[in-house]
């Protein structure tokens, strides 16, 4: 019984396998004829010869080198060899199952490599990096570098410029200095405490509040030496000895009893100068006063209030320059004082006198005669111009 081909799993012979005659094995032998009759001696003989066979037909089959051949040209091998279908379809059964063939591994086909693309997409950039760079340096060298350098230049040789007149006036301004103290040193210096004149004139706290009046001006205004020194002055008219020197608050109530203002509030901030004044200018010395006997007796150290002075300050001595100035004024003659209208009196005068000799003079006519005493007379240019001033001053006064 012949045996489908796609049945047993086994693909059909191609033209590249081996042909049935082409598979020959040694140990299988040549196998009777059916045909033929033997002797039982030789039957038993040939049932060896056949189960021999068999065996070989079956190590033939187990072979590695046939076992992945064709099953047809292995079954039209046997049929070759001696051997029925039955035994040849016993044998391909007792084979064990061919295990479906693992079909050879294939790796799709590499992907071209992209390396000489990056490095030619690189080498690009780098082009490109290197033209711009090379077009930029290009641009700062030719175009940007010079006006920099140039804007720079200027900037330093302006600040150079600046730092030489800043030189030239420190040193003008130390000169000034040393010129202007060298000048000052031979001029008056002010006086610290100097009063008003009008105020340096007032003794009392009555003379001040007059030149208030006649001035009409605040009582913030009184230079407060001024009115310090005047309290003190009249608090030292009646009274003799230690207690005619005044403490603070003697001088402050005697100058609130002559000046109510000071109680306002204006005179508070008012009183607060004041006492600034008294306790800080030179003017005013202030001494302890001697201590008061108590009832028995003893005298009490703690209280020594304190009481004021004032010390009229000391004439400064004029300036070698004031000095030298005020004797030479001194030995130039003294030329007397004349009074300002006194050419225009002696003028008027003249011209009076003038005016009077014209009037009484007699006639003369223009004659040119010899024997008339004003014929021939001639004048020079300022005379005459002389002459029609005096004219036309005559005719004013004649019209007035």
């Amino acid at each position: 019984m012949s045996e489908d081909p796609k049945s047993n799993g086994v693909a059909p012979t191609t033209s590249n396998q081996p042909r049935p005659e082409a598979i020959s094995n040694p140990t299988l032998g040549e196998v009777p004829s059916p045909g033929e009759t033997t002797p039982p001696t030789q039957t038993l003989d040939s049932n060896l010869e056949r189960s021999e066979l068999l065996s070989r037909a079956r190590t033939f089959l187990t072979s590695p080198q046939i076992q992945n051949q064709d099953i047809f040209a292995k079954r039209q091998f046997l049929l070759d060899k001696g051997l029925n279908d039955l035994e040849v379809e016993r044998l391909l059964r007792e084979l064990p199952v061919p295990r479906p063939t693992i079909p050879p591994r294939t790796y799709p086909q590499p992907l071209p490599s992209n390396l000489p693309n990056l490095l030619l997409g690189l080498m690009r950039l780098f082009s490109w990096v290197a033209g711009g760079s090379a077009a930029l340096v290009f641009v700062y060298y030719h175009f940007l570098l010079p006006r920099i350098t140039s804007t720079s230049n200027a900037r330093h040789s302006i600040k150079s410029h600046h730092l030489s007149l800043m030189r030239r006036l420190t040193a003008s301004l130390s000169s000034l200095k040393e010129s202007q103290a060298e000048s000052y040193s031979v001029l008056p210096r002010p006086e610290r405490y100097k009063e008003p004149s009008n105020f340096a004139a007032c003794n009392s706290i009555g003379g001040v509040l007059q030149e208030i009046e006649k001035n009409a001006c605040e009582m913030e205004n009184i230079p407060p030496i001024t009115l310090i020194r005047c309290g003190i002055a009249d608090f030292n008219k009646d009274i003799e000895g230690d207690l005619a020197k005044p403490t603070t608050e003697e001088l402050f109530q005697h100058l609130e009893g002559q000046i109510p203002w000071l109680i306002s509030e204006d005179g508070l901030k008012y009183e607060q100068k004041l006492w600034e004044t008294l306790s800080t200018c030179l003017l005013f010395i202030g001494t302890p006063s001697l201590p008061t006997p108590s009832a028995n007796g003893e005298h009490l150290e703690d209280q020594k209030p304190t009481r004021w002075t004032y010390e009229v300050p000391k004439p400064q001595d004029p300036p070698p320059l004031l000095a030298s100035l005020a004797n030479l004024s001194s030995a130039f003659p003294k030329t007397p004082r004349q009074s300002p209208y006194h050419h225009t009196l002696q003028t008027l005068t003249d011209f009076t006198g003038y005016i009077t000799t014209q009037i009484y003079l007699p006639y003369r006519g223009h004659s040119k005669s010899i024997g008339f005493p004003g014929a021939g007379n001639t004048f020079n240019p300022s005379e005459e111009e002389f002459r029609r001033e005096i004219r036309a001053l005559k005719g004013l006064v004649l019209n007035r």
